[in-house]
């Protein structure tokens, strides 16, 4: 099962690449230290804000619901 981390990581890979955006492009348009971006797509953070993810929302021009779906499921998560 994948954690919160993998899909975040995967949503992140998807919607950066649609858009031809580079970490530093999306953290320096969310307001984001360049740091914060790396570290979750490398997977070493652990626990991902809303905050945070409204932020990355607000860059890639989607909303938090566009970008938390159906894979956000507990039942397909590792939650632990």
């Amino acid at each position: 099962m994948k954690t919160i981390n993998d899909v975040v990581v995967e949503k992140l890979n998807k919607y950066m690449g649609e858009r031809g955006l580079s970490q530093y492009k999306l953290a320096h348009t969310a307001g984001i230290p360049v740091p914060t971006i790396k570290s979750i797509m490398q997977k070493r953070t652990t626990n991902i804000t809303l905050k945070t993810i409204i932020l990355i929302c607000n860059a890639l021009q989607i909303t938090p619901n566009e970008f938390v779906d159906e894979e956000f499921c507990a039942s397909k998560l590792n939650l632990d």
